[in-house]
């Protein structure tokens, strides 16, 4: 028994050490495939890095070329830089280089259309018939098409802002109200609303997380709520701006007035989908007398074409 004992006690030892050690080998080798894996992470990262900062070399090289094409052929007017600052940044592009950028696509989009158009149209200059001489308008018309392009895009991308922001504005306001009566200050509460709406409406978002930095930075919360009606021209930004002002000069309680204006607001969108829905049956008009009456025809006089055609 006690030979038997000592085989059990040391098989028990043996299998102790051999599981010890096999637990030992694959904790080992654990952290050495952890450390393998974040070697590969930190190379990839660097990788990564080392190809935005080129390309961030490339685009800033990219830029000071076409900033020298537009000084050296003059294209931006001195007096008009503020207006087309304004006009840019409304529509969304912000960023430094955006009136340089903006330009130069009007000057390429210019003499693109214009190269086009000698291309593809046979321009006689000895043919003074009125066909010949529509033929000589094509270029200028192509010409100022090729130069109004990047402004209508940016106007339809400002359109599209705009009504994100409409649509979203109710919502902010009701949050707003919320923060307010909350005992949160105006920064603070924008701060807030920008974060709950991020992911609903991130323009609109964007566009309060902006000017509550703003308003933590300049010396009048004036400025920073001018600005906002600046950058998003729409009478109920000018609107929930005044309110805002006038309730910062005069001390009137902030939660009330912007239930007020959430109210309206709502009753302004609701009043805008009934405009839609009346519009529907002089717009669907058209596609009925083309698409569905025909078949409707064809449906109700086929029978009876196909049995007098068989008498």
């Amino acid at each position: 028994m006690m030979i038997v004992g000592g085989l059990a006690l040391l098989l028990f030892i043996v299998t102790y050490m051999v599981g010890k050690n096999l637990s030992a080998y694959n904790n080992t080798k654990r952290r050495i495939r952890d450390l393998q894996s974040r070697r590969a992470e930190l190379q990839k990262d660097n990788q990564s890095s080392k190809r935005k900062k080129a390309k961030a070399k490339k685009e800033e090289e990219n830029i000071e070329l076409i900033q020298k094409i537009v000084n050296k052929l003059n294209l931006v007017q001195e007096n008009k830089v503020s207006e087309i600052s304004d006009f840019l940044i409304s529509a969304g592009y912000s960023s430094k280089n955006a009136i340089i950028k903006y330009t130069f696509a009007q000057f390429v989009c210019a003499f693109g259309f214009m190269a086009l158009s000698l291309i593809f149209v046979d321009i006689d200059p000895s043919n003074l018939t009125f066909k010949g001489f529509l033929k000589l308008l094509i270029p200028f018309a192509a010409v100022y098409v090729g130069f109004s392009m990047p402004k209508i895009l940016a106007v339809n991308n400002r359109s599209k802002r705009y009504k994100e922001v409409q649509k979203g504005l109710p919502d902010a306001l009701d949050l707003m109200m919320i923060c307010t009566e909350a005992g949160l200050t105006l920064s603070a509460a924008l701060d807030r609303v920008s974060k709950e709406l991020g992911k609903a409406y991130p323009i609109l978002a964007e566009e309060i997380a902006l000017t509550s930095i703003e308003i933590g930075f300049l010396p009048e919360k004036r400025k920073a709520l001018e600005n906002l009606s600046k950058r998003i021209a729409l009478p109920e930004i000018r609107a929930l701006t005044s309110i805002l002002i006038q309730t910062e000069k005069y001390g009137t309680p902030v939660s009330q007035a912007l239930r007020v204006l959430s109210k309206e607001f709502r009753t302004q969108r609701m009043l805008r989908a009934e405009q839609k829905a009346a519009r529907l049956p002089a717009i669907m008009t058209v596609p009925m007398i083309l698409f569905i009456l025909p078949t409707m025809f064809i449906i109700v006089i086929s029978p009876a074409a196909i049995g007098i055609m068989a008498k």
